[in-house]
C-alpha cells in the first residue's frame, strides 16, 4: 500500500465518523458518495480503496465486523467492489467463489453483524 495514497488524519476520522452515521442508520452508502462528502483527491477511487483495505484489516485482526462492507458499488447489485472482496477473501473474512450470490449473501450476513456491534473507539 502506498503512503502517497495514505488519507490524512482529519480524513480517516471523518471516514470513521461516516461509516459510523451509516451504521446507526443501518444503511449502504456508495463508493462515490464517500469521496464526495471527504472531497477526497484524485486518484481518490484508489486511495479509498486503500482505506477501506486498512481498516478491513484492523477490524478483522480485532476479530471485529468490517465496517468497510457498507461501502458499496452504486451499480447493482449494490456490492462491495471486486477488488475489496479479494482482498477480505485473502484476510479469510470471505471464503468461496466469488460471484454474485455469494457474495451477496456474504455481505447481508457481515452488514447484520456491523449492525448490531458496537465499535469501541469510535
Amino acid at each position: 500500500m502506498s503512503k502517497d495514497l495514505a488519507l490524512t488524519a482529519e480524513q480517516a476520522q471523518a471516514l470513521l465518523k461516516l461509516l459510523t452515521t451509516t451504521q446507526r442508520q443501518r444503511t449502504v452508502i456508495t463508493y462515490r458518495q464517500v469521496i464526495e462528502l471527504l472531497q477526497l483527491p484524485a486518484p481518490s477511487v484508489r486511495r479509498l480503496a486503500q482505506a477501506l483495505e486498512q481498516l478491513a484489516q484492523a477490524d478483522h485482526a480485532q476479530g471485529w465486523p468490517l465496517r468497510s462492507a457498507m461501502v458499496v458499488s452504486q451499480a447493482r447489485p449494490a456490492h462491495p467492489q471486486l477488488g475489496f472482496m479479494q482482498y477480505v477473501t485473502q484476510l479469510g473474512a470471505f471464503t468461496g467463489r466469488l460471484d454474485e450470490a455469494n457474495v451477496a449473501v456474504w455481505l447481508k450476513a457481515e452488514l447484520e453483524r456491523v449492525y448490531l456491534f458496537d465499535y469501541p473507539e469510535v
